[in-house]
């Protein structure tokens, strides 16, 4: 078995903590700059209501919710939550070399996403990036962000996904059982990391199951979007 496994949040928290320093030039390389323009699509899709309260669920080092509220122009209270307190800190790094316009109020929570420490209905606008197959139980998840959510608020999910098309498929599969993991290797040193994320892709839900999920949860108006021929996919939902 190996040492990474979600539903054993502690070893997550630990792998995610030793590739925190090179996580952002790690994605860059594995993704080939596309998952910049996958992080724009989910801006775009998710917070174009220009919401005045903001929640990034597992949000890393920050590069999504920060870009944001550096171009956004209405003032914005957000909320940038990460179980891994070395993600965290680089989220708050990257915050001091911003020019983040000093009207917004950023709130720093490391927490778990299924257990979201903000009162019922007092959010807007909620996102997860690549967070999603991390967390042991999604549905516990996305009845947190219900519940925190105002009504008719919004939530937008960036995931890694399987392509449906076969032979990009398999192009997908060979890129993730080789490449992948040793790229990861040779930019963290952590092989065994990539080699969980690159299991977590193959193993985690279709699309359609996550959305079947949130509507479970109570979301309406649903939408499944998926990016560069499903490599990526974005899942929109409203309560």
């Amino acid at each position: 078995m190996s040492q990474y496994n979600k539903n054993d949040p502690q070893s997550i928290q630990r792998m995610f903590g030793s590739i925190a320093k090179q996580y952002d030039r790690t994605n860059a390389i594995l993704s080939f700059q596309m998952h910049k323009l996958w992080n724009k699509q989910l801006v775009s899709t998710t917070l174009s209501s220009k919401p005045q309260s903001y929640l990034d669920l597992c949000c890393g080092t920050g590069e999504i919710s920060l870009n944001y509220l550096k171009r956004c122009s209405h003032a914005c209270e957000a909320y940038l939550l990460d179980f891994c307190p070395e993600m965290l800190f680089f989220a708050k790094e990257r915050e001091k070399s911003m020019e983040i316009n000093k009207h917004h109020k950023i709130t720093y929570l490391q927490a778990d996403a299924q257990l979201i420490p903000l009162t019922h209905a007092s959010i807007d606008c909620a996102t997860i990036a690549y967070g999603i197959r991390n967390v042991p139980n999604p549905s516990k998840c996305f009845d947190e962000v219900y519940r925190v959510l105002r009504a008719g608020g919004k939530i937008g999910i960036l995931e890694l996904t399987q392509p449906k098309n076969p032979l990009l498929n398999l192009g997908h599969s060979l890129y993730l059982r080789t490449l992948l993991p040793l790229l990861g290797k040779l930019v963290t040193s952590n092989h065994a990391a990539y080699q969980y994320l690159c299991n977590s892709i193959k193993n985690f839900s279709q699309p359609e199951e996550l959305e079947k999920t949130l509507q479970s949860a109570g979301f309406k108006n649903t939408k499944v979007i998926p990016l560069t021929g499903g490599i990526a996919t974005i899942i929109l939902a409203e309560k």
